[in-house]
């Protein structure tokens, strides 16, 4: 079972802010940005038009040794919206909401590879068939189906806290991604779709307490040597080439010689 301590424990939460506080929204591209959140900060993002969700698919990046986490996703027209809790020490199953129906899941390995630094926690679901599924570094769970027939609309509104650490990369489609473009997310690929609800290269953000926006951790070395590997893995392999061809001639040429004496 994979150590969900990054998503440990989520819990249902509508929040809202202090008697004669109301939210300070930004919008921006937050490409090469991440949230650093510090013990009672939170930071919310939302949606700039109203959305008719039949599908969702979520996804963001953390990093977070508290165990304590929460998310939540809510519409205009939800009471309780979609949220999802990780494994506590009694119950190592992850449970997804969505409207007061849940479902328990249960993760299997995957060949998906777990990029540095950042930890990706991704989920689809379908209304019509109501089938769901979670997907993250070098695990996924089998599809199951929670909150079928559900539709959501309004303005979308996503709220993370209760944590210490950093988040980056969110979005949020209106429907369940391709497998092939899911791992593009995973592997930190930018060949899967634009977000149609929250796109991290144009997204309402606003946060309260202690939650810095600064820049993401960058790469502690250059992809030129990898580069460089596959190039002289291809010249060895032409060299490989050259020689075998060189020898069948040279093994051609002889087994002539030997039939003409």
């Amino acid at each position: 079972m994979m150590d969900w301590a990054l998503l440990s424990m989520c819990f249902l939460a509508v929040v809202i802010p202090a008697e004669g506080q109301t939210a300070s929204w930004q919008k921006g591209n937050l490409q090469g940005q991440m949230f650093s959140v510090m013990s009672g900060g939170e930071v919310r993002f939302r949606s700039d038009a109203p959305a008719n969700v039949t599908g969702l698919t979520v996804c963001m990046r953390v990093l977070i040794e508290n165990p304590y986490y929460r998310v939540q996703l809510t519409f205009g027209n939800s009471t309780d919206g979609i949220s999802y809790t990780g494994p506590v020490t009694t119950d190592p199953l992850y449970y997804l909401h969505i409207e007061g129906a849940t479902m328990s899941f249960e993760t299997i390995s995957v060949s998906f590879v777990q990029q540095w630094p950042w930890r990706n926690r991704c989920f689809t679901w379908e209304s019509s068939s109501g089938m769901a599924q979670l997907w993250f570094d070098g695990r996924m769970s089998i599809r199951k189906s929670v909150g079928r027939g559900q539709v959501f609309s309004g303005q979308a509104e996503l709220t993370i806290s209760g944590f210490e650490g950093q988040v980056s990369d969110v979005y949020v489609w209106d429907s369940a991604l391709s497998v092939k473009h899911l791992y593009c997310y995973l592997a930190l690929s930018h060949s899967f779709p634009p977000g149609s609800v929250l796109d991290w290269s144009h997204i309402q953000y606003s946060t309260s307490g202690y939650a810095l926006l600064e820049p993401t951790y960058v790469r502690p070395f250059s992809e030129k040597p990898t580069r460089r590997r596959k190039h002289k893995r291809e010249r060895g392999l032409r060299k490989d080439k050259r020689r075998t061809v060189t020898t069948q001639s040279t093994t051609f040429m002889m087994k002539r010689g030997s039939n003409e004496s």
